[in-house]
């Protein structure tokens, strides 16, 4: 069990730091099973031509979630600075005015989705077959985006919070909710694509609704008061959580363009071997962004007391845990790639070799990709969203794109998959300049002040 006592003044040690994230890590971990469950029920109880159709779709979708990752980052570095500057009740006005406005987003944005599906599904490059499971499984999904931008959010501000099990609880309902409905709508009521996301969707419905009652709560370390429009902060949380959520819709653009290049030079198989590999990768991503995540507002806090040393420290012990980490899940990527890849396909032998060829290869990022990961948010708790948005656009823009054009024409169809690991290096580099370009600052003690037009609360 996590001990719940370690507190963002904490000094960090690489163990404190492992014990810290676990319930993050378990959020993250968790939250990955709804489309591994789906794609499980889809691929083994639908046909694969809708497992690919589920792919396909899933990058716009995921383009609109990213709303609530900026939100709940940028917040949690916002609100965890604000209590390092002992302003508390600044913090709660903070945290009940974000809340608002990402509801009304999820709202407005939920509505834009629905009506935009049927010319997305052309847009990612669904074939007539396809097109009618990627709008009827998209459709469903926008009618429960809300709850799920506020769900993400709030696994950043429960951290910040000091409840990081609640968090952990949360998203554990939403798997159990979520494997529970697929097996009984998709594999015993047969309810196909509409049962796959009415399962999902219920689940999001579950795990948004649980902080919300959390926050109600006026004893508990940061709630909801009387929301009040605060233009500066919320300029301050989109501009400290816009890496993170550039990192998540730049993923979800080059997943798109990934496909429409897997389709045009191997075929639509290329899109099935492609998710299995996103599958087994996004186990590993949940539990570099989990430890990342939490960082944020303990460099957040530390960042608010001037405490220079424990930001080195937690620098230093966080980029030895992430090099740790990464060898570990390379090596384990590569062993079990067939093991993995014939539990989603294994009906399918063409398809099965393509996963592993694909997931062998891809398994050399996740070297650094924990790392790059590390560093992106570690200057989102800086509040040094730039920065971190920098680190953010050539890992997931630039590096990519550049790879995924360039290798298929270098060396054939297989580049493709080498195109992963080429932008984490890229990546590598970029963090590593901007490293010491906060070095020669911190040398000088040039670090952001309080807003001192706000009362301090004490």
């Amino acid at each position: 069990m996590v001990d719940n006592k370690i507190q963002l003044s904490d000094h960090f040690t690489i163990n404190k730091l492992l014990l810290f994230s676990l319930p993050s890590i378990g959020m993250q971990l968790v939250d990955t099973t709804y489309q591994i469950a789906d794609g499980f029920f889809i691929s083994n109880y639908i046909s694969d031509k809708a497992f690919e159709a589920e792919n396909l779709i899933f990058p716009p979708i995921l383009i609109v979630m990213s709303v609530g990752i900026m939100f709940g980052t940028g917040g949690s570095a916002l609100i965890s600075k604000e209590l390092g500057e002992g302003r508390k009740e600044r913090a709660c006005s903070s945290l009940s005015m974000l809340v608002s406005v990402i509801a009304a987003f999820g709202v407005m944005l939920s509505a834009i989705l629905y009506y935009l599906l049927p010319a997305l599904s052309n847009l990612v490059g669904a074939s007539k077959d396809m097109a009618p499971a990627c709008i009827t499984y998209g459709r469903i999904l926008a009618f429960f985006m809300p709850f799920q931008m506020l769900s993400i959010a709030f696994h950043s501000l429960l951290i910040t919070a000091e409840r990081p099990g609640l968090g952990l609880g949360t998203t554990i309902c939403n798997a159990v909710v979520n494997i529970i409905l697929d097996w009984l709508f998709v594999a015993v009521l047969g309810q196909g694509m509409e049962g796959a996301a009415l399962a999902t969707g219920l689940a999001w419905f579950s795990s948004g609704i649980i902080p919300l009652v959390f926050f109600l709560n006026k004893k508990n370390p940061i709630h909801f008061v009387r929301p009040k429009m605060d233009i500066r902060a919320l300029g301050r949380t989109l501009y400290n959580g816009a890496s993170e959520m550039v990192d998540a819709v730049s993923y979800a653009i080059v997943a798109l363009i990934f496909n429409l290049q897997l389709i045009r030079w191997i075929g639509e198989n290329g899109v099935g071997a492609y998710a299995v590999s996103e599958y087994v990768g996004g186990i590993f991503i949940a539990i570099f962004y989990g430890i990342a995540m939490s960082i944020v507002p303990a460099v957040g806090y530390q960042l608010g007391k001037k405490n220079i040393e424990e930001l080195r420290s937690l620098r230093r012990n966080g980029l030895v845990l992430m090099g740790i980490l990464g060898a570990i899940m390379s090596g384990v990527s590569f062993l079990l790639a067939d093991t993995v890849s014939r539990f989603f396909v294994g009906y399918n032998e063409e398809l099965t070799m393509l996963s592993v060829q694909a997931l062998q290869i891809i398994s050399i990022s996740f070297l650094l990709n924990g790392i790059t990961t590390y560093f992106s948010s570690y200057f989102t708790g800086l509040n040094q969203g730039s920065a971190s948005l920098a680190i953010a656009v050539v890992k997931g823009v630039v590096g990519p794109l550049i790879a995924v054009f360039l290798l298929p024409l270098l060396i054939g169809p297989k580049g493709l998959w080498y195109a992963t690991p080429v932008a984490e290096v890229m990546a590598l580099i970029a963090s590593f300049l901007l490293l010491f370009w906060w070095i020669k600052k911190e040398k000088k003690g040039d670090l952001p002040e309080p807003d001192d037009t706000v009362d301090v609360d004490h």
